[in-house]
């Protein structure tokens, strides 16, 4: 869901009062060792949870209570094959479990600290797992993985604030490749929590994280609201796997720029939207968020009937470079173009001021959703970048989703020359092999 980022960090502190007590069952994995010289800022000190205030490395299976905060200048590496588990909250926000790497700090301690990184770097056949610690785990359980960096946003001023705290905590910046860690070859399970409405916590949250961040191979399972949202930043992603998502599974806002291929959204029965993006934080201020995107499959849960969950929803002054996308089974519309406030009310107000300058759409493949098309001139205007037409997955209701011989999008693709993309014919997470089957570090619900 769309909401301020503010009211969004703030219900980062609004997680616990917990005071700073160890949660890992490792022992050779301390936490909050003092930095040898250099006295903690009371704006950390202050923070409701766990400090990991120096660089640490676990090794093992761990368990967590509650929110944990990676300081700047701070790196937390987790190894290949370990699982962190999350200690169920019992329905109380002070415990909600996440793990939180901070912004850059350049002027709090003694010299001027890089953000917080997160290292996961696992293994295809040795994947690293965040989960809950439940016998009989579910969504909700645990609130979610958060990346705050010191790259660029549309955030009027430039800079968010962390609500609620003695001292200020900063996200947002003027360093594009800001670099907030690794995760490869990670697997998010049964995440988020709703602090209040129009509050939540998503699996995997992105606030102004920078190019120098690397993430790849991501597999979100079961999520109580959104799959990844992005607020601002430029990190790119890559074969990013969303599976039961309560809310949308790509939620983009406040300028963020990255680039992004190889993803499959697979939606429950309830799901919101494929993507939901939002352009500008302030509408006419600021770059909008223009993301350049290509070989995107979002495959919905057609028992529902509800307009708004659609394949895409853009509004808001959004831009951005779509390619080679397959949007199928969708309950909504193909796609939903709203006016310029983004009000869902006045959801047939056309983007007329758009052209394709503004919003690149080419090589799609439209099939089986529920209310096609919104309006007949959206249809109209982008009639050229869309074939409707099954693109004839091999078995999406056992969660294959290769592209069977004589599918019309295995072939056709214009892929951005940029390096970041690897250049392949087809349409879609995937041609013919299934890369979301190499490894175990994709979970299926029939697995």
């Amino acid at each position: 869901m769309m909401i301020s980022n503010y009211l969004k960090l703030a219900s980062i502190v609004m997680l616990s009062t917990v005071l700073f007590t160890t949660a890992c069952s490792d022992d050779n994995n301390p936490v909050n060792p003092n930095i040898p010289g250099e006295e903690i800022p009371d704006m950390y000190t202050n923070l409701p949870g766990t400090l990991i205030t120096e660089n640490e490395t676990w090794s093992s299976d761990t368990t967590l209570a509650g929110p944990h905060f990676i300081l700047p200048g701070v790196t937390l590496t987790i190894d290949p094959g370990v699982t962190v588990s999350f200690e169920y909250h019992n329905g109380r926000s002070e415990d909600v479990g996440t793990i939180i790497a901070l912004d850059a700090d350049d002027e709090n301690f003694d010299s001027p600290r890089s953000s917080g990184r997160l290292v996961a770097d696992g293994e295809a056949d040795n994947p690293i797992v965040f989960t809950s610690a439940r016998t009989n785990p579910e969504r909700n359980d645990w609130g979610g993985i958060i990346l705050v960096g010191h790259a660029p946003n549309n955030i009027p001023g430039g800079v968010g604030e962390v609500e609620g705290l003695s001292n200020a905590i900063n996200y947002g910046g003027d360093k594009p490749d800001d670099d907030s860690g690794i995760l490869r070859y990670v697997r998010i399970e049964y995440t988020g929590y709703s602090i209040a409405e129009g509050s939540e916590l998503q699996a995997l949250t992105l606030y102004s994280v920078g190019s120098g961040t690397t993430l790849e191979h991501i597999n979100i399972y079961e999520c109580s609201d959104d799959g990844v949202e992005w607020f601002g930043g430029n990190a790119d992603m890559r074969y990013l796997v969303v599976y039961g998502a309560d809310d949308d599974s790509f939620d983009m806002d406040q300028g963020w720029s990255g680039r992004g291929q190889f993803w499959l959204a697979v939606q429950r029965e309830g799901a919101d939207n494929g993507f939901e993006n939002d352009g500008r934080a302030e509408l006419g201020s600021g770059n909008p968020t223009s993301p350049l995107l290509s070989n995107i499959t979002v495959y919905g849960a057609p028992n529902n009937t509800d307009d708004f969950k659609s394949g895409m929803r853009l509004r808001e002054d959004f831009t951005g470079d779509y390619r080679n996308i397959i949007l199928s089974n969708m309950p909504g519309y193909n796609f939903v173009l709203e006016g310029a406030a983004g009000d869902e009310n006045e959801a047939d107000q056309s983007w007329d001021n758009y052209d394709s300058g503004d919003l690149a759409l080419s090589n799609f493949y439209i099939w089986n959703n529920a209310l096609g098309w919104e309006k007949a001139a959206d249809a109209d205007r982008y009639a050229a970048s869309y074939t409707e037409t099954d693109p004839i997955f091999t078995d999406p209701d056992n969660f294959v989703f290769t592209l069977q011989t004589g599918s019309p999008a295995l072939t056709g693709a214009t892929v951005p020359s940029d390096s970041f993309f690897e250049q392949v014919e087809f349409a879609g997470a995937m041609g013919e092999q299934d890369w979301t089957r190499e490894g175990s570090w994709v979970r299926w619900p029939n697995q």
